[in-house]
């Protein structure tokens, strides 16, 4: 031993794999810190940004990303969180539409790199703020779907968001299987009311409000399937999936497994027409309706709105 090492303490140098070792330690110390072990940063980021949408924005005592959800869907419908949707849109103050168009634009907007960034706390309050705003929706899923020319309004409130930014918007609401489907039963309702309205004649002449009815009815639950068959599309586990469907059963009308299936073709769709069809005493051949008994014009009409989305 020389001289040198007699006299002084030993210390066992890093070799190449210990400084690779600490060095990921302390990036995923720096990782562990600003995530925290929870996700508690992403948590907090997401609560901010759903504050940043309240008009008045969050409480100087701060407040949950549930807070926030309740405090939002009252500033878009302008009712206690929670409280059920009429079945005739009602017109709301032109500031509650813009907060709707806002939330609808951020949330779209985020969705579209991250399915899961409308928050699960507010998920159903989205919903339920959607459905207060479905006659205007049902413009833009349907029939207009582009609303940049200042010809075009939806009714009754003229919402101005077009048709890519509500299924990213849906798309996100629709992570929770409970949520969209109150989303899906509600429009299904409204759909049942569109062809409660045709009378005999339309369902004997194909009229043209028979044709739109069927076009409109063919086209707003098309969009909505095409998102839930996307939905199930991503949940490869099965444990997932099924809690989606479980979701969707508790709020949602029919099994989702046949609704929003790769082989969808809008088959309930043709029923309830069919069903107020024949209570009006109408029923056409076989060969003249593919089966169905309906006029040609209203089952080529389901079918070019469903297929859209196919």
């Amino acid at each position: 031993m020389t001289e040198e090492l007699k006299g002084s303490k030993w210390r066992p140098t890093l070799g190449l794999a210990g400084m690779v070792v600490a060095l990921a330690a302390v990036v995923l110390a720096g990782w562990w810190f600003w995530s925290g072990a929870d996700g508690s940063a992403e948590r907090e980021e997401r609560n901010a940004f759903c504050w940043s949408l309240v008009p008045g924005g969050e409480p100087e005592g701060g407040g949950s990303t549930a807070e926030c959800g309740g405090e939002l869907e009252t500033a878009m419908t302008g009712r206690p969180a929670g409280t059920r949707p009429p079945e005739r849109t009602p017109e709301h103050g032109a500031e509650r539409v813009r907060v709707f168009e806002k939330v609808v634009k951020a949330y779209g907007d985020r969705v579209q790199d991250d399915p899961e960034a409308v928050p699960r706390e507010i998920r159903r309050n989205m919903a339920n703020a959607f459905n207060f705003y479905s006659s205007d929706i049902r413009y833009v899923i349907g029939l207009y779907g582009d609303l940049s020319s200042d010809m075009l309004v939806t009714e009754p409130n003229d919402v101005d968001i077009d048709r890519s930014m509500v299924e990213d918007f849906v798309r996100g609401v629709a992570e929770d299987g409970e949520s969209f489907g109150e989303i899906h039963r509600f429009h299904f309702d409204l759909a049942r009311g569109d062809v409660a309205e045709l009378g005999e004649e339309d369902f004997r002449k194909g009229t043209v409000g028979a044709e739109l009815a069927a076009l409109r009815v063919g086209e707003s639950m098309g969009f909505l399937d095409a998102i839930g068959a996307q939905v199930l599309e991503g949940r490869s586990d099965d444990g997932a999936r099924d809690g989606w469907m479980d979701g969707y059963g508790r709020a949602g009308d029919g099994k989702a497994e046949e609704i929003f299936s790769e082989n969808r073709d809008g088959g309930y769709l043709v029923n309830i027409f069919q069903e107020r069809s024949d209570a009006l005493g109408v029923r056409f051949p076989a060969s003249e309706s593919g089966g169905t008994g309906l006029h040609p014009k209203i089952l080529e009409k389901i079918t070019e709105g469903y297929a859209r989305w196919v």
